[in-house]
């Protein structure tokens, strides 16, 4: 067989005998490269998959899912949570006959409220509001009741009545809490200039000069600050909880922030049971040094932008308290 593919090699190629060993030979190595790629189609992969991968990878991908799995647990209690207020409101509602009359949300009671047409629970919480030392100084502030819906005040808001001296405002609830050092503290507002003066620096004797802060608020900005870190603006005030319309906005008009000195975190050291702050939620957290893990130090803004859990709104309010 092999004499007679040299015979007709050399007749048909006129072929010496070298290159018919070479002809031969370069038949056979096709033929093999051949075979070997149908095989190599049958032979099962080894499982080095998981040797092969970069481990920094596997962990961001496990920090990831790790992360999107806590969002959708928290979107969804939360929207469980507003199907189900959503249907208290509607229940109620539709269970008892409204009848509009003119109130003033600073004396109606729990009765007169759910006459109106508001939810036994949101009656319960404006009382609350008041005995708590809470305001309603103009229509708008009954919108700050948590989960107010804001149908039910545009109904509401002809009927309105507020009284136009603070005396008249107080109800029996409130009087209880008023004490013999905020009655002084109002002569002392009354008979004394405000002074211009630093909101880092102020103590809760400043802040009770102001009108619309009385102790508990005071104690509540002072406590606010020092878990802040301290302000870099005085319009940080206006998300401080519990603060009226009057409140924040004798803060704007006396307060200032000159030379701030701000508590800073170390963003390249901090971890992740060390980095808590009010303006950052915990799975957002996570996420930054999670981030920081796989992909090295934070070097200025543009790295933390890189982060899609954290919004452009969060990190203006959070840069100012954070280092490289």
């Amino acid at each position: 067989m092999y004499k007679k593919l040299q015979n007709y090699l050399r007749d048909f190629f006129a072929f010496n005998q070298t290159e018919i060993k070479g002809f031969i030979f370069l038949i056979l190595l096709v033929s093999l490269l051949i075979f070997f790629t149908f095989i190599f189609d049958y032979i099962p992969e080894k499982q080095n998959v998981v040797s092969s991968v970069d481990s920094k990878k596997i962990e961001e991908l496990i920090a990831k899912i790790e992360i999107k799995e806590a969002s959708e647990s928290r979107r969804t209690k939360k929207n469980i949570f507003s199907d189900k207020y959503s249907k208290e409101i509607d229940f109620t509602e539709s269970s008892k006959t409204i009848n509009l009359f003119t109130f003033d949300p600073n004396l109606a009671s729990v009765g007169d409220l759910t006459k109106l047409g508001i939810p036994t629970l949101l009656s319960e919480r404006i009382v609350k509001y008041r005995s708590k030392g809470g305001v309603f100084r103009k229509k708008e502030d009954l919108l700050k009741i948590y989960s107010f819906p804001n149908s039910l005040y545009q109904k509401l808001a002809p009927y309105i009545i507020l009284s136009n001296t603070q005396s008249t405002v107080k109800n029996t609830e409130v009087e209880k809490l008023v004490t013999t050092n905020e009655v002084k503290s109002n002569v002392i507002k009354e008979t004394f200039k405000v002074q211009v003066f630093d909101l880092n620096r102020a103590d809760t004797n400043d802040l009770k000069k102001l009108k619309g802060i009385a102790s508990k608020r005071a104690i509540r900005i002072i406590q606010e600050r020092e878990k802040l870190g301290g302000f870099y603006s005085v319009e940080q005030v206006r998300y401080i909880w519990g603060l009226d319309s009057l409140s924040i906005d004798e803060l704007l008009k006396y307060g200032r922030v000159n030379n701030p000195s701000i508590r800073k975190i170390k963003i390249n050291e901090v971890t992740l049971e060390e980095f808590k702050h009010p303006y950052l939620r915990p799975y957002i957290a996570k996420a930054i040094i999670a981030y920081r893990q796989q992909h090295g130090n934070f070097s200025s803004k543009k790295d933390l932008e890189n982060i899609k859990l954290l919004d452009a709104q969060t990190l203006e309010k959070l840069l100012p308290y954070l280092s490289f």
